[in-house]
């Protein structure tokens, strides 16, 4: 898909519906609304506060590139840091603006492209982007603008989808696929939606798997992240990763996240050890810290130096 045409509707996607919005029936922004997004968000994945908790934030400059609706701002907040949060759409970023109002906390929340940032040169101590790069097409340019903004020294902490996971490797690439076929049968959908699976997106995948046929690779990746409508997504293996941040010092990675929802009644019937297991061997969340270089190393393959 044209990176331009992938990215308007990445854009339209979360402006209709901002990250997490559709986890709360509350009143739309609303103080409860929030406290019921975030209640349900660390619930469901409490190793981002722990992540949260690699970085120092007090007295930082924090610039956060996919803010959603302010639920991890509220925390970086809270810890002290001066804070500015980005989304490429404009729901959103009100979204995340109301949230700070109704907590009555300090930050700016900005509708920007994370491919073009109009901020200065070194301008952040640090970046947080927790699930956003592999929804940018372009991803290598948004890269190379928060290297740009973040100052040398500074602090970047990132999630990206496993490439190595279960949710990935074992559900998107086989399960999901085998199981598009079976909707074709009489009685399936029902039946899986017994079992504990979303009947809804069941029923528009079978819609759309009718309509247009199999698949590519990338718009089944796609279709598996962010509902049956999702236009583009990306996934990351260490080394991918460590190609897409080439420019950063890499300081800690690590594997989370087993989203046992994906597995109906079996997956709640899980215990939690188990499940905290399966997220650190072959979790969908491959979260990296790393640090922009404080000063110019040499590179002996160019025979001279780089930023």
């Amino acid at each position: 898909m044209d990176a331009v045409i992938a990215q308007e509707q990445v854009r339209a996607h979360w402006d209709r519906q901002p990250c997490d919005s559709e986890l709360s029936t509350r009143e739309r922004l609303s103080r409860e609304f929030f406290l019921d997004v975030e209640r349900q968000r660390y619930a469901l994945q409490p190793h981002i506060l722990e992540c949260l908790s690699w970085i120092d934030w007090s007295g930082k400059r924090v610039l956060e590139v996919g803010a959603g609706i302010g639920t991890d701002a509220r925390r970086i907040i809270g810890a002290g840091a001066l804070y500015t949060g980005i989304n490429v759409d404009r729901g959103s970023a009100e979204a995340t603006e109301q949230a700070l109002r109704v907590f009555s906390l300090p930050g700016v929340s900005l509708q920007r492209d994370a491919r073009s940032l109009d901020l200065p040169d070194g301008a952040f101590d640090a970046v947080y982007s927790f699930g956003v790069l592999q929804h940018i097409p372009e991803v290598q340019r948004a890269v190379a603008e928060i290297r740009r903004v973040l100052k040398p020294g500074g602090d970047l902490l990132l999630m990206l989808y496993n490439r190595t996971s279960i949710n990935y490797a074992l559900e998107i690439r086989f399960l999901r696929k085998l199981g598009l076929r079976l909707l074709r049968l009489p009685g399936m959908i029902a039946l899986l939606a017994r079992l504990g699976l979303p009947r809804a997106k069941l029923e528009r995948h079978r819609q759309i798997y009718l309509e247009r046929g199999c698949a590519s690779e990338d718009e089944w990746l796609g279709r598996n992240t962010n509902g049956p409508d999702y236009p583009y997504c990306r996934v990351y293996d260490a080394h991918e990763a460590r190609q897409l941040l080439a420019g950063f010092e890499i300081l800690r990675t690590e594997i989370r996240f087993f989203d046992y929802r994906h597995w109906g009644v079996l997956g709640r019937l899980l215990p939690r050890s188990l499940r905290r297991a399966l997220g650190r061997c072959w979790g969908w969340h491959r979260i990296v810290h790393v640090r922009k270089p404080a000063a110019r190393l040499s590179d002996p393959a160019r025979g001279g130096a780089r930023a």
